[in-house]
């Protein structure tokens, strides 16, 4: 127990630790890389990304794994994908990490009910229209519901933040890019989604 409680003051000071696939790219940037864009890619043992970088003209590609580091650097630069189709997965595959808590607590069922509240309340259309006539099991009134409302609602406000002011995407745009996460989210059973 004390090396974890060791391992968690340092993080909190320092900072989680980059991956080695991460650590190999911000050197190849250091060493005056730049980025010239990036895929996602969802094939193999688990998602990917593609980065294309540019050092003197020479186009190099690296391929990291999917990973927190990867997310918290790519955000941190300001790393958009290459194609709003790439936006739309890796966020997808973001909002399923985040509702992985409340749905170990809750159950697909329940969680996919209280996202079906939220969703409706916030109203975006192409999510609205893929839950069109579709029953799905919601929590009685309560604290869990309250609880799981709060922690939906603040996952989706995160990744509201993490497009505009982490990618500088503008209003519409992250509109349009949330809505078509959650379409994508309510609408694929969680072990197909990306």
């Amino acid at each position: 127990m004390r090396q974890g409680w060791r391992h968690f003051i340092h993080q909190a000071l320092e900072g989680v630790a980059d991956d080695p696939h991460v650590r190999m790219l911000r050197e190849r940037l250091r060493s005056g890389g730049q980025v010239v864009r990036v895929h996602f890619e969802d094939s193999g043992p688990g998602p990917s990304y593609r980065v294309v970088l540019s050092l003197d003209r020479q186009l190099s590609e690296l391929r990291v794994p999917h990973s927190e580091s990867f997310t918290r650097w790519s955000l941190e630069a300001g790393v958009r994908m290459a194609t709003l189709e790439d936006e739309v997965a890796r966020f997808t595959l973001l909002l399923r990490e985040r509702l992985q808590v409340v749905e170990a607590e809750l159950g697909r069922s329940s969680l996919q009910g209280v996202l079906v509240e939220v969703v409706r309340e916030l109203g975006p259309p192409k999510a609205q229209a893929s839950l069109s006539g579709r029953q799905v099991h919601s929590l009685s009134e309560g604290r869990a519901r309250l609880q799981a409302m709060r922690t939906v609602e603040g996952v989706i406000t995160t990744l509201v933040k993490d497009l505009g002011t982490g990618l500088k995407y503008d209003e519409a745009q992250v509109a349009g890019t949330l809505d078509a996460v959650l379409e994508r989210f309510v609408s694929v059973p969680s072990s197909h989604q990306p």
